[in-house]
């Protein structure tokens, strides 16, 4: 594994959600991750993702909010796909509310929401 400065590498990407087992649930189904890890305690669930790489979903405490929708500052997780207009297609048909595909600088790609409007985005590799 290579360094990443003082770092080893990247361990999870962290999502705000408001209910961790519906977006649970959402993730598995829409998208279909695997069972994750479940803390019902701290309301959480971390996703394996098949690299060194996980994604976890965190439950808002009362009185917290998700940052606005036009909030350049929120987290972007991008997933590799083989085949980006396919997974595109998919999604859409799984009633995933997702973006135009762009391609560009040798690359697919397409955004797409979760259940709770996290801006996540799909991206082919040319």
């Amino acid at each position: 594994m290579s360094n990443a400065g003082v770092f080893r590498g990247l361990d999870t990407v962290l999502l705000r959600v408001r209910d961790v087992r519906l977006a649970k649930t959402w993730y598995q189904e829409k998208l279909d991750f695997p069972d994750p890890y479940f803390d019902p305690a701290e309301r959480l669930a971390v996703f394996g993702l098949g690299g060194t790489t996980s994604l976890t979903l965190w439950e808002l405490k009362p009185g917290e909010t998700l940052c606005p929708e036009d909030d350049h500052a929120k987290t972007l997780p991008i997933f590799s796909v083989v085949n980006a207009r396919q997974t595109w297609h998919l999604l859409r048909d799984r009633g995933v509310a997702v973006g135009e595909v762009v391609e560009s600088g040798g690359v697919t790609y397409f955004t797409f929401k979760d259940l709770d409007g996290n801006l996540l985005e799909a991206c082919q590799v040319h």
